[in-house]
């Protein structure tokens, strides 16, 4: 190589310069900053995935209620036509069944977790209720400020909540 092309690739006297110009102009990222890279997203989306977990909790919290209600209109329908309500311990399946027969065509008597609605009834008054998240029974006293403890059952009375996200 001639000395005058040697001399044409260096900078002038005088102006700054930098690695990159030196090596052809092109620079890649080192380790540490991939690495950096990598953890600060693996952050974001272990922090995404939580969210979007109570969100899904949330949105079955809230599809549960919506069904209690739907069944508990059905169940007052019911009893308005036959003067009694469907009798204590039978199963959800049962109960839609019963429902579906004679008051509506189509009733879901399973929660936001998939799981039956628990029915009982006495003395003319009678329950729903769904085992949360857990689908064990208890605790009940879910309340606005336990709203985001999925495992607390919510319990519907002669169609009025009386444990749940609301009350």
């Amino acid at each position: 190589m001639r000395e005058r092309d040697r001399d044409s690739r260096a900078p002038a006297r005088g102006t700054p310069c930098d690695q990159s110009q030196l090596n052809g102009g092109s620079r890649g990222f080192t380790l540490v900053e991939l690495l950096i890279t990598v953890a600060i997203i693996g952050l974001l989306a272990a922090m995404a995935v939580a969210n979007l977990n109570n969100a899904l909790d949330k949105s079955r919290q809230r599809q549960t209620m919506a069904t209690m209600r739907n069944v508990s209109t059905a169940v007052e329908a019911y009893n308005t036509d036959n003067g009694h309500l469907p009798a204590n311990g039978i199963t959800a399946d049962q109960l839609k069944t019963l429902l579906v027969d004679n008051v509506f065509k189509a009733v879901e008597v399973r929660d936001g977790w998939d799981s039956d609605l628990v029915y009982t009834a006495s003395n003319g008054a009678y329950t729903l209720e769904s085992y949360g998240r857990d689908r064990a029974n208890g605790p009940q006293n879910i309340t606005r400020q336990t709203r985001d403890e999925f495992e607390y059952d919510i319990l519907l009375a002669d169609g009025q909540f009386k444990y749940s996200p609301e009350t």
